[in-house]
């Protein structure tokens, strides 16, 4: 049955030959020669693309032919014919050696990498990144993945605020810290002096330049909305302490806003990360794979 229907496939493209020939006959010697873009039938711009042969010669290689010629593969709609492929994979993408980006291993993760825009502390894109994309190292990118399928099963998605940080970004945060500018301290640092920020907060190396350090927090997985954690992201001070809990300027941290702290505390801890006691969104892998490494390749996907 299968070389019948090669047979009759052969018999079918000999025909279409033909008419090919017939009308190629027919344009050349009754209209001008731009005139192979024709609307109307398009046969003779099909036939220079693709010959009734190649179809054939696919169909036998493929090994189809006791139904239909590889529909799945070729499309024929009208003159047109093509061949159903895929767009090259953004997987492909690979940040540096030994790192992912994490979005690969975890397709519904939220990217809102402030560095990458002005909602920072800074109030400015900083050096060194280039997309909105969190990257790590392939090991804390596999433990990451276990905890937010954990977070998933919960009804909770994660959401990345930073993750690797090349060093040009933290020399940017030390020129910064040295200028007079604060226009941000009012949402990131209130009760702080900006000269005070370079000794307690801002260090001319970070452990974010190993590759394993995630800055992040969770969402409702239906609303996307943020968990309230009682402090934003990069407030300086100790209400951003995990276990704080009371009043302070322009906010307050309650038991429910602990309650959540503590969840996102024990879901990464119990997936091999350590929690910065002064800031409840920060965790690093344990073990990590470069513990005296401090990269400066940039942040990007491209």
């Amino acid at each position: 049955m299968k070389y019948l229907t090669i047979i009759a496939i052969a018999s079918a493209c000999l025909i279409l030959n033909c008419r090919m020939k017939d009308e190629t006959s027919w344009n050349a010697g009754n209209e001008p020669s731009h005139s192979t873009e024709r609307v109307d039938s398009g046969i003779q711009r099909e036939a220079e693309a693709v010959s009734p042969w190649s179809i054939l010669t696919f169909g036998i290689a493929k090994g189809y032919g006791n139904d239909t010629l590889a529909t799945d593969q070729w499309q024929v709609e009208g003159q047109n014919v093509r061949e159903e492929t895929s767009s090259p994979s953004a997987q492909n993408f690979v940040p540096h050696e030994g790192f992912v980006l994490v979005r690969d291993c975890i397709p519904d993760v939220i990217e809102d990498m402030r560095y990458f825009t002005t909602n920072n502390f800074m109030g400015e894109k900083v050096d060194g990144y280039h997309a909105n994309v969190a990257i790590l190292s392939e090991q804390a990118a596999k433990q990451l993945k276990s905890a937010a399928d954990e977070f998933r099963e919960m009804g909770y998605v994660i959401k990345i605020y930073d993750a690797y940080r090349p060093q040009s970004a933290v020399n940017h945060f030390v020129s910064w810290a040295k200028t007079g500018s604060q226009k941000m301290k009012k949402e990131y640092y209130p009760t702080i002096e900006k000269n005070n920020l370079l000794s307690r907060y801002i260090a001319s190396k970070s452990g974010h330049s190993k590759g394993s350090t995630i800055e992040l927090t969770i969402c409702y997985k239906d609303t996307k909305e943020e968990v309230d954690m009682g402090s934003h992201f990069d407030y300086f001070g100790p209400p951003s302490h995990t276990s704080f809990m009371g009043p302070y300027p322009g906010g307050n941290v309650n038991e429910t806003h602990n309650k959540n702290r503590m969840l996102l505390k024990n879901v990464m801890e119990k997936h091999g990360f350590t929690n910065y006691r002064n800031e409840w969104w920060h965790y690093t892998l344990n073990n990590q794979p470069y513990p005296n490494n401090y990269f400066d390749f940039p942040v990007t996907d491209h």
